[in-house]
């Protein structure tokens, strides 16, 4: 397999079509760039190589950097047709849709690529690396950190927790039109540039 540089797609623009309501938020705008990043780039384009969901890899960068709420069903959905998009940039067309991972994954399916007119052969891959891509990885300590303050002892989200603590930092814009989980990764994209690290680093 030739290793090839990695095209920078910083400028590439995202067509949100029916997901423009999302999409057009802070935290759509940080999804769309953390799907663009070099690291997450390579990541996709090993699992089309490996005959791979291309959004397998990126479950446990989308836990850590986005928090559990990444599970909400629309934004998973949003996060397969922003990658087709990706995909398409870096010069694939769609192979199949709907593949089912069998492993435990924040993804249970989704599409698969390939380069027009190749029939690339697949790498060799062993059962730990495919156990270590669809392991999902603990909360970061700034997603520990938020959900401790705002979730109610039964570990489901208070909004008007939520908003209580953005306010704390100055933020006062709201999200009613989007659900619950959509509002809370909105948030939390926001908290991050007004929190201190370390602020929840060391917190335990």
């Amino acid at each position: 397999m030739t290793i090839r540089s990695m095209p920078d797609l910083s400028s590439l623009e995202y067509g949100p079509q029916n997901f423009r309501d999302l999409a057009e938020t802070e935290f759509g705008a940080n999804l769309w760039d953390f799907l663009k990043r070099p690291d997450n780039l390579i990541r996709i384009e090993t699992a089309t190589l490996l005959e791979r969901v291309a959004v397998e890899p990126l479950a446990a960068g989308l836990v850590a950097e986005f928090g559990v709420e990444i599970r909400d069903d629309r934004t998973k959905q949003m996060i397969g047709h922003m990658t087709r998009q990706v995909m398409e940039a870096l010069g694939y067309e769609l192979d199949r849709t709907s593949l089912r991972i069998t492993r435990p994954n924040l993804f249970t399916s989704g599409a698969t690529y390939r380069r027009p007119g190749r029939g690339d052969r697949p790498m060799k891959i062993t059962r730990e690396q495919r156990e270590a891509w669809a392991k999902n990885t603990a909360n970061s300590p700034f997603n520990i950190w938020l959900s401790e303050q705002v979730k109610r002892s039964d570990g489901t989200l208070s909004l008007k927790r939520l908003y209580k603590v953005a306010r704390r930092y100055g933020i006062t814009k709201r999200y009613d039109g989007l659900n619950p989980g959509q509002q809370r990764m909105n948030i939390g994209v926001m908290l991050r540039t007004r929190v201190l690290p370390e602020e929840y680093e060391n917190h335990s």
